[in-house]
C-alpha cells in the first residue's frame, strides 16, 4: 500500500513537472513572436570597455569621476563630469561650450566638426553619457557640471530618450540591471540572454516606467534646465538628434517621439534644431549618415560635420559666443 501511493506521488509530482515545463516553452514561445527582444528596452549597454560605473540611487548609475589619467584614455571622466580626451580645450582663455546628451555627445563626432567651425579660443566640454535619457543628462548637469559655469550649453536630445534607460552592467563578477530610482537589482546573465519571459520580467518587475511618465519627467527637467539657463545668462540651445534611416521607415514611435519633442520644446520657449533633415539629405543623396552598417543611432564623421555645419547656420551666435568671464 505504502509502495504504491509512493509511485502515485511520484508520478503526479512528474506529471505536474512536465505540464509545467511545456506550459513554460510554450509562454516562452509565445512571446518571442508577440514581444521580440528589441521591445523590451532591457540591453546590454556596449560600454565602452574600460569605463568604471557607481550605482547612484537617482540617476540610477552614473561613470565613476575623476577616472581621467592620460589623452589616451578615451572614456575617463574628470571630476566635473566631463570626458577629456573627446573634449576640445582652446590655449587661451575664451568662451566654454558645454555639450550634454547621450552618447551620440560622447561619442564626439558632432564636437569635432563644431571644432573646425568655431573660433580656436573656444573650449568644447564633452558631457555626454552613455545610455542617458533627457532627465538624465540635465540631473547629471546640475549634479556635476554647472559649476563648471559654461557660456553656452548644446543638448543634444535622441530620438530614444524618452526610454527608461535600463542597463545591464557585468560588474564585480556579477550581471547588474541598473535603472533611474531603482536599487540596482542582480540578474542571472544565462536566463537573461536566453529567456524571453525572463527578460520580460526583469523589465516589468524590477523597474517600470510608463511612456506618459517619461513624458512629463523629460518636460519638467527641460523647464529646469531653461529656468537655470535664463536665471544665469547661458546660452542654452536644444538639438534632436534622429534616427539615421529615411523618415518613411521610422517607427511609429519614433515619428511620434519626435514629434513630442519638437512641440514641448516649442511649448517651453525653447528654440530646437532638429537634425533630421540634414540626414534625410545625406541619404537622399546616396550619403551613408551611419557610423556603422547597422547602427541607425550614432553618426559618422561625415553626418557629424553636416550637423555642425547645420547647428552654426541656425545659431550663428556661436561664432561670437563670448566669455561671461570679460564682462
Amino acid at each position: 500500500m505504502g509502495a504504491r501511493v509512493g509511485r502515485k506521488f511520484i508520478q503526479n509530482a512528474l506529471l505536474f513537472l512536465s505540464t509545467t515545463i511545456i506550459g513554460v516553452l510554450i509562454i516562452e514561445l509565445g512571446l518571442r513572436v508577440l514581444y521580440p527582444i528589441t521591445f523590451v528596452h532591457v540591453e546590454t549597454l556596449g560600454e565602452p570597455a574600460s569605463w568604471s560605473i557607481s550605482s547612484d540611487p537617482v540617476l540610477g548609475w552614473r561613470p565613476k569621476l575623476g577616472t581621467w589619467e592620460s589623452l589616451h584614455d578615451l572614456n575617463g571622466y574628470d571630476e566635473n563630469g566631463i570626458v577629456v580626451s573627446r573634449s576640445i580645450y582652446a590655449k587661451a582663455a575664451g568662451p566654454k561650450l558645454l555639450l550634454i546628451g547621450d552618447s551620440v555627445t560622447f561619442r564626439a563626432q558632432i564636437i569635432n566638426g563644431l571644432a573646425n567651425l568655431l573660433p580656436p579660443e573656444m573650449t568644447l566640454l564633452n558631457g555626454g553619457v552613455y545610455g542617458y535619457n533627457i532627465e538624465q543628462e540635465i540631473e547629471f548637469f546640475f549634479r556635476f557640471q554647472k559649476d563648471l559655469r559654461p557660456d553656452a550649453i548644446i543638448h543634444q536630445m535622441h530620438i530614444n530618450d524618452l526610454q527608461a534607460t535600463r542597463q545591464l552592467f557585468h560588474r564585480d563578477g556579477a550581471t547588474r540591471l541598473y535603472s533611474p530610482r531603482v536599487t540596482e537589482v542582480t540578474v542571472n546573465p544565462v536566463l537573461y540572454r536566453y529567456s524571453q519571459l525572463y527578460r520580460i520580467l526583469v523589465a516589468n518587475l524590477a523597474s517600470r516606467y510608463s511612456k506618459d511618465e517619461l513624458k512629463a519627467s523629460a518636460v519638467e527637467s527641460l523647464r529646469r534646465m531653461r529656468d537655470y539657463a535664463r536665471q544665469n545668462g547661458i546660452a542654452y540651445h536644444l538639438v534632436l538628434f534622429p534616427m539615421l534611416e529615411p523618415l518613411a521607415d521610422w517607427t511609429a514611435y519614433d515619428r511620434e517621439t519626435r514629434d513630442y519633442l519638437l512641440n514641448a520644446a516649442r511649448l517651453l520657449d525653447l528654440d530646437v534644431i532638429d537634425l533630421q533633415p540634414v540626414a534625410e539629405q545625406m541619404i537622399s543623396a546616396g550619403i551613408d549618415p551611419k557610423e556603422g552598417p547597422r547602427d541607425p543611432l550614432h553618426p559618422n564623421q561625415s553626418m557629424g560635420e553636416a550637423a555642425a555645419k547645420y547647428i552654426v547656420k541656425r545659431i550663428p551666435s556661436l561664432v561670437s559666443l563670448q566669455s561671461r568671464r570679460e564682462h
